[in-house]
C-alpha cells in the first residue's frame, strides 16, 4: 500500500494533463463530427481508447516490474558505444528510473473505462 501512494505521489499534473487531452482528442473529435446520438459515439470512442490505454498500462506496468531488464540490456550493450558496465549497475539505475515514474495509460485507461460505463449507466 506505501508504494501504491508513493507511486501516486509521482504525478506530474502537466503530464496527467497533456496526456488526457492528447486521449481524449479521438473520442471528442468523432462526437463533433457525429450528426447524431453523439453522447453514445463519445462513449463508445472512449471506451476504445480505455481498452488501448488498459492493454498499453499493462504491458507499461510489466516494464516498470523490471520484467524486461535482460532484454533491454542486451539490446542496449549490442548496440551501444559506451562503457560497459554490469547487468546489476544497470538495474540499479534502471530501479532509480523506475521508483521515480507513474504508470499514466493505466491509470487513465481505468479512470476513462469508469466514466464511460457511468455515463452509459446513467444516460441510457
Amino acid at each position: 500500500m506505501k508504494k501504491l501512494i508513493k507511486r501516486f505521489k509521482n504525478i506530474k499534473p502537466q503530464t496527467l494533463l497533456a496526456h488526457a487531452v492528447v486521449t481524449l482528442l479521438y473520442p471528442f473529435a468523432r462526437a463533433v463530427m457525429a450528426s447524431s446520438q453523439r453522447l453514445l459515439i463519445f462513449t463508445d470512442c472512449m471506451t476504445i481508447v480505455a481498452a488501448i490505454l488498459l492493454i498499453a498500462g499493462v504491458i507499461y506496468s510489466l516494464y516498470l516490474h523490471g520484467d524486461f531488464d535482460i532484454s533491454s540490456y542486451v539490446m542496449r550493450r549490442a548496440r551501444s558505444n559506451a562503457p560497459k558496465q554490469t547487468f546489476e549497475a544497470y538495474k540499479a539505475n534502471q530501479k532509480e528510473r523506475r521508483e521515480a515514474s507513474f504508470n499514466y495509460p493505466l491509470f487513465l485507461g481505468v479512470v476513462y473505462m469508469a466514466a464511460a460505463l457511468f455515463i452509459a449507466y446513467v444516460i441510457y
